[in-house]
């Protein structure tokens, strides 16, 4: 398995914007499995999700590892192809199609919905509740590389120690690093 899966396939941003492929894509993230053995974890019904899981591997998100005969069909084995998926910049930044704008707000709607639920359930003020902020300022170019590659670090370091306990919480992030372009100020 790959660390990085670059994306350049619009398609395959739609795929992962969806909350329950979103879902799949975590769980085979953590070790190969079953699309039953998902099931069971995800409380869904095993039939809802094969066209899912079937939509995401013939994107190329999820490989299969094992084929097994098992009465009168074949059980197959998957695992996510990469830990982590980064979109290829390239697919927003060349043109402003109506299908990448739409990718991007796809995007940000899947975020928003994760994020709004955290601080509705967690927004106490606790430290280890939901954190919310949005910072704007100015920088040269050698300090924005060097915050991209402390933000990249950062999002290996997370997701190389992944923990599987039994007190383990999960939790979500979404990195946005932009210019501001004069047409937004």
């Amino acid at each position: 398995m790959k660390d990085t899966m670059k994306i350049h396939k619009l398609e395959q941003i739609r795929l992962l914007t969806d909350p329950l492929k979103l879902q799949l894509i975590q769980a085979f993230a953590e070790g190969e499995k079953t699309t039953k053995q998902v099931a069971a974890e995800l409380n869904q019904g095993v039939t809802r999700l094969y066209r899912h899981v079937d939509a995401l591997h013939e994107a190329g998100l999820l490989e299969i590892i094992r084929e097994k005969p098992k009465r009168g069909t074949v059980e197959r084995t998957f695992r996510t192809v990469a830990r982590r998926f980064e979109a290829d910049r390239r697919l927003f930044s060349s043109h402003k199609s109506p299908e990448s704008v739409d990718a991007v707000r796809d995007m940000l709607r899947a975020s928003e919905d994760e994020l709004i639920g955290a601080i509705m359930e967690h927004g106490g003020g606790e430290e280890s509740d939901a954190i919310f902020m949005r910072i704007r300022c100015k920088r040269s170019p050698e300090q924005i590389e060097e915050l991209r590659r402390t933000l990249n670090s950062w999002a290996e370091s997370t997701q190389e120690d992944d923990d599987q306990g039994e007190d383990a919480i999960e939790i979500g992030a979404m990195i946005a690093l932009y210019p501001i372009s004069e047409n937004n100020e």
